[in-house]
């Protein structure tokens, strides 16, 4: 018995070592999927999520989409949405015009546009678009607006009424 202690007391020492390796594993795990994610945000020096979207009229009573950005400086200087992206949404492969005069209900403001942001800081930022029709989805696509790379990030939106 007094032989056989030893032997029982090194595969359990050994059992929970390998069951720490196996947690520190798997946690990496995540920590690389969402660094994966972030990634995926990634344009250039910027990041740039995109959040949402929800109908509006403007001041002549047409369809208006709205959609709200998430935009992070990651650069070493002040930058603002509209001189770093281009952003485009579609319906049926059409790009759509931006709107800028909306109705008041639609409580809109396109002042984080041009909004300068420090180096590590994030806003939220909306752009309008006036709309062909509301049962078509809409694509919204955001690429660098000066860059050589061909990336591009886009969201499907559904805003049948």
């Amino acid at each position: 018995m007094k032989k056989l202690l030893p032997v029982v007391f090194s595969f359990a020492c050994f059992a929970l070592g390998s069951g720490e390796d196996d947690s520190k594993k798997t946690t990496q795990a995540k920590g690389e999927a969402e660094t994966t994610v972030e990634e995926n945000k990634k344009l250039g020096d910027y990041a740039v999520e995109i959040l949402s979207c929800r109908l509006a009229k403007d001041f002549e009573g047409k369809d208006v989409l709205i959609v709200k950005y998430k935009f992070t400086n990651n650069s070493d200087k002040a930058a603002n949405f509209m001189f770093a992206f281009k952003d485009s949404v579609f319906q049926d492969g059409i790009g759509l015009n931006e709107s800028y005069v909306l109705d008041d209900s639609a409580k809109y403001s396109a002042d984080n546009q041009q909004k300068d942001i420090k180096p590590g800081s994030s806003l939220d930022v909306e752009c309008a678009y006036e709309l062909n029709d509301t049962k078509t989805d809409v694509e919204v696509e955001v690429k660098e607006l000066v860059s050589l790379s061909d990336k591009t990030i886009s969201k499907t939106f559904s805003i049948a009424k």
